[in-house]
Order: C-alpha cells, then structure tokens, then sequence
C-alpha cells in the first residue's frame, strides 16, 4: 500500500489552536506515514507578508510561521519514528529572498528536519556546497516531463525522491518509472488540465472559455489545441482584435448532438447516403472514448447517461442497416454489448438496493447523498493502475481536511485482495486520471473502460 504523506499547517494559538501532540498522535494513528509542511517566520513575512512565498503558500494558516512551534513538531513527529520534510518550492527566489532562504535551511537544520523538498536549482546548488547532509526530494513544480531531464538532476544531485506533476499523462508516468526502477516517485491521483500549469504559466486557466495557453477540453473532447505562438498573435498590431478573437475561440459541435440531430434528420425525412456515411464517421470516432459506459453515479436523466442511452440507439440503427463492411459490423456488435452489460448492471444494481433497504425512497435519499459527495471520492481506479509500480512510495489526493479514512480503507482492501466487486459500484467511477489524460490524446487508454468491465460479469 501507498505511504500517506500528510501536510501539516495549524496554529498553536488563537481559536484554531491545536495540541501539537494529541493532534500529530491522531494522524499516526490513522495511518499517516510521512509528514511535511511550509515554514514562513517572521523575519521572512514582516517583510514581505504571505504575498510573497517561500513555500507556494499565500495564506497564513496554511503554513508554521514561528520557528518554536515548527521545532515541536518536528520533535513529535520524531517520536513516531516517522519523518517530516519542508517544503522551498515557490515559483522564485531573487536576489532579496535567498539570503532569508539560506537562513531558513540553517534553522531547520539545527532541529534535526528529515529534509527539503525543493525546485530550484540555486538552492540545489547551495545545497551541494554547504554539504547538506540531509534528503533532497525533488518537487511537483519543478516540471520534470521526460527521461533527460531525471537524469540530469540525477547525475548532478543527491536526491532521495522525485515528486512528478501534477500533467503528466499516465503514459508519461508510466515511462518514468521504469526508466528508473531505483528511484523513488509520488504521482497526484488527479492530474491538470494545462499542460505547462507547474512549468510557470502564468496565463488565465477557466478551462471553460478562451483558454488561450493550452488545449481547452469539454466533457472528454478536444475543442482547440494548444497555440504555441499565442503570445506573438497577442502581440502581433497587424491581427485586428476581431481576427485574434476568432484565432482564440474555443467553440465546437458536440458529435453526441451532431450524431442526433443526423438520425432525426434520417427519421422525419428519408435515409440519404452521404447522411448515413456521416452518422457512421462521428460514431466510430466517438468509440474510443473512455467513458461510454453508462454510470450508475449519475442520475439517469444525466447528460452523460443519456449521450449514452442515445448512442446505444445510434449504434442498433446503424448495425440494422445492410451496408456496413464486416470489421465495422463486429466492432458494432461489440460496443453494442458492452453498453448494454453497463445499462444491465446498473438496473441489477438498483434493483438489489431496493430490496436490500426496503424502499425507493431511502434507496433515493443514500444514492442522491452519495452522488453529491460523488467529486470528494478517491479514485480507486487511477490507485489500481499505479499499484504495479514497486517505486511509486503514494498517490497523492488533495482532501484539504475532509474524512477520507473510510476511503483509504476501502482501497487498501481491494488493493489487498486484488478485486473489483460489484460492491464498488456505488463509490463512484469517477474518471478524474482519465479525464485529465484525454487531453492530450493518446487513444490506447482504453485500459479503463476493460477494468470496470470486472464490475458488469
């Protein structure tokens, strides 16, 4: 099972003050394996306030910011025999801030901290030249996509653990850890939508509107790619701004919508040949989808069960239509079946909840509070895929203090025995991995849409 690697910030004094010990005993408690956090002292915001960060944290309470109550926890969390590490991972130290980051690590020193975890290479290089004795783990935002970049950290510093980004793919992922089967990883269970967001981007992110510095995606489908000379179009006086407008819009057709409105076409007047052959093209190219399952999560009259309903409809037409070549009949007969087992469990499902609890209407009261607690879910899928790698030390999930322990349980059960039942359906098959890794389109994911098939047997 995956370490949980806990981030500590809180307040020995006012009304969210808390017991150092009794509060890090309960986290040991509850199975926390490893700890850090962010120090700001008062040398450091007196001048320049929570504004400016040494940590990549801009609030005061979400960060220890005196050097007494930091000493006692680290004490504590040593008592465990566990450790604890700081995080110096904000976007930039200048001129001005690094001799208070240099008196910083001297501090944290002094205490006896397991280590830093760090982006920076200037403070990776006074690091190597003081002699710093401790462990060095390698940040989230230092942005390490490829094989040569690893390496180069590699050769050059003593490191003890690297913490990939947040946008990497699985398959990205996936090669990275077994390129270096010796190193240690922490991955993020969700991942991002910008491709650039830890590679100092400082762009606007809505992801829903206008999305100039990446590919912009909506419901698992790509509606614009990534510009790479959005800054010279921006720039660029002889583009009006009506042109750059039109250059940076992001809106599309959704093919669910394209597909029915070709079979009302085909339904209330007659079947023409290039409307058919156009119905069959957005079908095929919606197949690869990861999510064309129908979701016992989501309420039926959902968006996306109904895209699903509509498609198995789509998929019936097309297969009682004689022009179809062989391969393309197959393939049809088989999505048709694998939708159908989906919509099929879901009804067996429900059906057993009914008579388990003796009504539908406590059955709609437990799925509607489920379906809103649905985006809190950890997902047990994108934790199954990441299992297999013997030197991926956690997954990491932001909870941001809600209850989780329940759902860590429940993964360390099936991660344990190794078997999706029917029993987790309920959990939610949130697609939050995959929904991230869509954006960059590599189609051989279908990895996904296979393992929960365990559910429907």
């Amino acid at each position: 099972m995956f370490k949980k690697i806990v981030w500590l910030w809180f307040s020995t004094k006012g009304k969210n003050a808390k017991d150092i010990e009794e509060y890090i005993a309960s986290l040991v408690k509850n199975g926390a394996n490893e700890f850090f956090t962010g120090y700001n002292p008062h040398y450091w915001y007196e001048k320049f306030w929570f504004e400016i960060s040494p940590n990549g944290r801009f609030a005061e309470h979400e960060q220890i910011t005196d050097f007494e109550t930091l000493k006692k926890i680290v004490e504590e969390v040593h008592k465990h025999k566990l450790e604890i590490f700081v995080n110096l991972n904000a976007w930039y130290y200048s001129d001005e801030t690094m001799p208070l980051i240099e008196k910083m690590i001297w501090e944290i020193n002094k205490i006896n901290i397991d280590g830093i975890i760090c982006w920076n290479i200037g403070v990776l290089e006074y690091l190597k030249e003081v002699w710093y004795a401790w462990k060095i783990n390698l940040s989230t935002i230092l942005s390490l996509y490829n094989k040569e970049a690893i390496q180069f950290f590699l050769e050059n510093y003593k490191i003890n653990k690297i913490i990939l980004s947040r946008e990497l793919t699985l398959k990205e992922i996936e090669s990275l850890l077994l390129a270096f089967p010796e190193m240690k990883f922490e991955v993020f269970g969700e991942g991002d939508f910008c491709r650039y967001n830890n590679g100092l981007c400082f762009a606007e992110h809505k992801y829903s509107s206008r999305d100039i510095c990446t590919i912009v995606v909506n419901d698992l489908v790509i509606k614009k790619r990534f510009l790479p000379d959005f800054k010279k179009i921006i720039l660029d006086e002889k583009w009006t701004y009506n042109e750059k407008i039109e250059e940076f819009d992001d809106s599309y057709e959704d093919k669910f919508y394209k597909v029915e409105s070709l079979l009302g076409k085909i339904f209330l007047f007659w079947e023409k040949s290039e409307d058919l052959a156009e119905l069959k093209q957005n079908i095929f190219d919606l197949a690869p989808r990861e999510d064309l399952f129908f979701d016992a999560m989501k309420p039926i009259n959902s968006k996306h069960n109904k895209n699903i309903l509509s498609f198995l409809k789509w998929v019936k037409y097309l297969l009682s239509n004689k022009n179809l070549w062989e391969d393309e009949k197959k393939e049809l007969q088989n999505l048709e079946k694998e939708i159908t087992k989906s919509f099929h469990s879901w009804f067996s499902y429900f059906k057993q909840k009914i008579e388990s609890l003796w009504g539908q209407a406590k059955l709609k009261a437990l799925e509607l509070g489920k379906f809103y607690a649905k985006w809190d879910n950890l997902n047990l899928y994108a934790y199954l895929f990441f299992a297999k790698f013997s030197n991926l030390e956690t997954v990491k999930f932001p909870t941001r203090g809600r209850i989780y322990a329940e759902k860590i349980a429940l993964i360390e059960m099936v991660l344990k025995e190794w078997k999706v039942g029917k029993q987790f359906i309920d959990r939610g098959l949130s697609l939050e991995r995959a929904h991230y890794d869509m954006s960059y389109l590599f189609w051989e994911k279908l990895w996904f849409r296979k393992m929960i098939q365990n559910i429907w047997q």
